[in-house]
């Protein structure tokens, strides 16, 4: 009998020890998770889009389920390295993430009008208005300008291949600028239709509805 409980006894006591270990490693990846996480928006915000990509890269992989900041962290430092079709990825993801977010539905928006999907820009366009806030009204006319616009260039610069396939490319004319990715200055609080003053990331839009530059 009382071997039956030492036995016992030892069982448990092996069994805490597992469970004290996979705790102290979960504490360590999350130590470390947030650490990439960290130093990726400080290297985001200073323009090093490469080191902040690897950096986010890392930090999703020790991620048990999608989180927002490192979803955001990869999409922004995708547009800086001018990976748009990454950017869009995960912008998708992110807006699965906050369905209220304006500034990833925008850019999201202005995604698909350089990838010329313009069926899913018009539904960022409408996400936009149901959101309904004054920053969201404002990124829906501004991408709806710009859905336009995108379209109207979209016809000409595949007209301009055809007539003229030698034509070296020329930003803006023959192929589209670069969408400037966010600076990180509001780092990890996502732009909602709640946030009073988020109608700021708007300001300065081209009124031409460029597809490619906020």
């Amino acid at each position: 009998m009382s071997r039956q409980r030492g036995g016992l006894f030892s069982g448990f006591v092996v069994m805490l020890v597992i469970i004290l270990l996979f705790a102290t490693a979960l504490l360590a990846v999350a130590a470390m998770r947030e650490r990439n996480i960290t130093k990726a928006e400080s290297l985001l915000r200073s323009g090093d889009h490469y080191g902040a990509s690897e950096l986010f890269m890392k930090a999703e992989k020790f991620s048990l389920r999608p989180e927002s900041r490192v979803v955001k962290g990869i999409a922004e430092s995708s547009l800086g390295m001018e990976d748009y079709e990454t950017a869009a990825l995960y912008y998708e993801k992110l807006v699965k993430l906050e369905p209220d977010n304006v500034e990833a539905r925008y850019k999201l928006g202005l995604l698909y009008i350089r990838a010329k999907d313009y069926g899913a820009a018009e539904k960022e366009v409408e996400a936009l208005r149901e959101i309904g806030s004054e920053s969201a009204i404002q990124g829906a006319e501004a991408l709806a300008e710009n859905l336009s616009s995108g379209k109207v260039k979209g016809f000409f610069r595949d007209l301009l291949k055809k007539v003229a396939p030698g034509l070296p490319e020329i930003p803006g004319i023959t192929e589209d600028g670069p969408i400037m990715p966010d600076t990180g200055e509001q780092e990890g609080e996502p732009l909602s239709g709640d946030e009073d003053g988020s109608a700021e990331i708007f300001r300065g839009l081209p009124d031409s509805g460029d597809a490619v530059t906020e």
